[in-house]
């Protein structure tokens, strides 16, 4: 064996003292701290063996630190000879010159070998490369290397290359390292609470179901077993504090249930003494108890596991119990409740009836004294009313003895007076109460009673009509008053003149219909026009040359109109409305048209222009409207089936036909020659 095995042996020497100080060591001492009578069983404790490896002066690891430091010339030899020296008494170091048995008489190179007897056996370990082995040292220039590499696992594993840590010192030994990760080890061990699992190789074939004695044998006797079980069984099996005992199991007595009052051993002692457990399985030490078998340990959980339900089954009756009471007086008092609110509700009603009764006897009561006191009343007025008519007409038969001849001569007048002013207020009554609606198209008026109220009744319907007209103009917004006398103005211009006029009166005119100035696709068209834009729409322009449509755009401004491509958006011709000379429409329901312009017309070489529009009514109006407010001149409209227009120097006959077949909604324009063209409709 060499350096490495050493040093796992160590850790095994270390492991055992550990597994000896809290198993067999401290179980012992529990009993001597706790006063309880005990024969003390003797164990192999290894302590000598560590403190041969790990004493820090005398120690083999220290002696071996020592010989890397000495100056000059170091070797193994030298090691092992100050080790021969300083252990020749330790009885668990053997020299190699001691050495006489026949297994180690097989082991080459005997001269640098020694032996240490370890709690599992001795163990024989060649001095070759020791001393090389615990120098194996990184040296500092690597290990700042190593710290600056870019991975953080690697500047972890290397801590002692940090700049800010430089140490002058030289860095520690592989041995000195080991005993240093041991010796932490070992404290976080005894600060914990462990549990030991031993496990024994049954044989050196790996087969199931086989042992080997004096395999298994030599196995419990270097892992210290056989000691281990010698304590258990001389001692007590189970312990605990007086206080966690006394509250787990104080529910078996009486006297300590539900709480003990005096000491907690004193309570132990009672219950165990009252529950008939054997003296020879207890024992009271200091601070626990202890008790010597875990089938004592199993009778006291099955007691308290019987009493437990015990409890479960009482308190279960008494729930049961307060649950029925709970129930039953809940019933009660809502029976009580129920019947509070009944005798209340039949009280209530006895009350109303009561009441009832009465008003009804106050009623007739008040009602028989309110009759009598109308009739006496009744019979005083009327008492006053005979008094009153005999007077009047005792004064009045007076008058008319006194004036009798007087009134014989004006009767006549007098009569027909008041026969006239009681048919006048009589009729204007009845036209009060049948007065129509104040819609103004409501034209229903009442007719009059006598033939001499004709004039009177045509002049008074005149009136109404007017001021119903006057209320609602009054009630227009700014808008519609607009709109209404664009309207007005296309009743006076195509009125029983257009047949396309009666379908364009419950269409409200826009005016905008292609949104100029708010469309992106027409943003050039709207800057290039100036101005604000009264009418935008869509027409077909007619050819001259050939009579076919095709799709422009119509813009009618307050001093111009402008017709610009449909499809590139681009301005074709640009018309000041003073030089338009007149507009001719047909009288059918198509949207033919064509603008006349003067002779002095900038654009007047080409010629007339002939349009087709959806919106024909509302052009001509609005042009109609835009031409008078520009020039301060009516625009000439004419309504016929024929009129010429001119077409650059030539005029041309155009003439409207009805067709008997359906061409669509858009009239057909044919070009008969260069003098005429016919429109089909």
């Amino acid at each position: 064996n060499s350096f490495e095995q050493f040093i796992i042996n160590y850790c095994n020497e270390k492991l055992q003292q550990v597994f000896i100080e809290m198993t067999l060591k401290e179980e012992q001492e529990e009993y001597v701290r706790e006063g309880i009578k005990w024969t003390p069983v003797t164990f192999f404790n290894n302590a000598i063996i560590c403190n041969l490896i790990e004493d820090s002066r005398q120690g083999i690891l220290s002696m071996l630190d020592d010989e890397c430091l000495c100056p000059g010339q170091v070797s193994d030899a030298t090691f092992l000879s100050k080790l021969d020296q300083k252990f020749t008494d330790h009885k668990h170091y053997k020299k190699h010159i001691n050495q006489t048995t026949s297994k180690q008489k097989t082991i080459p190179s005997i001269s640098q070998c020694f032996s240490i007897q370890h709690y599992a056996g001795q163990v024989t370990y060649n001095t070759t490369g020791f001393v090389d082995k615990n120098n194996d040292l990184l040296f500092r220039d690597l290990s700042q290397a190593m710290w600056k590499a870019k991975h953080k696992m690697m500047t972890s594993l290397f801590p002692e290359g940090d700049p800010q840590k430089i140490s002058l010192k030289r860095p520690p030994t592989a041995g000195f390292q080991f005993k240093a990760s041991i010796s932490t080890l070992m404290k976080n061990l005894y600060a914990k609470n462990p549990s030991y699992i031993r496990c024994l190789k049954p044989n050196n074939s790996k087969s199931p179901s086989v042992f080997e004695d004096s395999l298994v044998q030599t196995q419990v006797l270097y892992l210290g077993l056989l000691e281990n079980v010698r304590v258990r069984r001389a001692g007590y099996a189970y312990r605990q504090l007086y206080e966690p005992c006394l509250e787990r199991y104080k529910m078996l007595s009486k006297k300590t249930w539900p709480c003990w009052k005096g000491n907690a051993r004193e309570g132990v002692e009672v219950l165990l003494s009252e529950i008939n457990i054997p003296p020879e399985e207890l024992a009271y030490g200091r601070s626990k108890i202890f008790i010597r078998t875990p089938r004592t340990l199993f009778q006291l959980e099955d007691r308290r596991r019987q009493r437990m339900h015990d409890f479960a089954t009482l308190i279960k009756k008494i729930y049961r119990g307060w649950k029925c009471r709970t129930h039953y007086q809940l019933m009660r008092k809502s029976q009580i409740l129920i019947s509070a609110w009944f005798r209340g509700h039949a009280q209530k009603q006895k009350y109303k009836n009561i009441k009832k009764s009465t008003l009804i006897i106050q009623c007739f009561i008040r009602g028989w004294k309110a009759r009598k006191e109308l009739q006496q009343l009744k019979h005083l007025r009327c008492c006053e009313q005979a008094s009153t008519t005999i007077s009047a007409y005792w004064k009045g038969y007076k008058v008319r003895k006194e004036y009798r001849k007087r009134f014989k001569s004006s009767a006549s007048t007098t009569i027909a007076n008041f026969i006239y002013l009681r048919i006048l207020q009589k009729y204007f009554l009845e036209l009060k109460k049948t007065l129509p609606s104040l819609s103004p198209t409501d034209t229903v008026w009442q007719s009059p009673p006598y033939q001499f109220l004709g004039q009177s009744n045509e002049e008074l319907k005149r009136i109404f009509q007017l001021w119903k007209c006057k209320k609602y103009i009054e009630q227009l917004t700014p808008e519609r008053k607009a709109m209404f006398e664009e309207k007005l103005c296309a009743s006076e211009l195509f009125k029983d003149k257009k047949t396309l006029y009666a379908k364009s009166v419950p269409q409200p005119f826009q005016g905008e219909y292609l949104q100029v100035q708010k469309n992106p696709r027409f943003q050039k068209l709207g800057s290039a026009i100036q101005g604000k834009v009264v009418m935008a729409d869509s027409v077909s322009k007619v050819n001259r040359k050939s009579g076919k449509s095709c799709s422009w755009l119509f813009v009618l401004t307050k001093t111009h109109f402008v017709l610009a491509d449909a499809k590139s958006v681009h301005i074709k011709t640009t018309i000041s409305l003073s030089d338009i000379a007149s507009v001719s429409v047909s009288k059918h329901s198509d949207g033919l048209f064509a603008i006349h312009l003067k002779q002095t017309a900038t654009t007047g070489m080409k010629g007339d222009f002939v349009l087709i529009s959806d919106h024909v009514i509302e052009v001509l109006t609005k042009l109609y409207q835009t031409v008078f407010e520009a020039t301060k001149q009516k625009l000439p409209i004419t309504i016929s089936d024929e009129f010429c227009v001119k077409f650059k120097q030539d005029e041309v006959a155009v003439k409207i036909v009805e067709s008997s077949s359906k061409n669509g909604s858009a009239p057909i324009c044919k070009k008969k020659g260069s003098r005429k063209m016919d429109v089909v409709i």
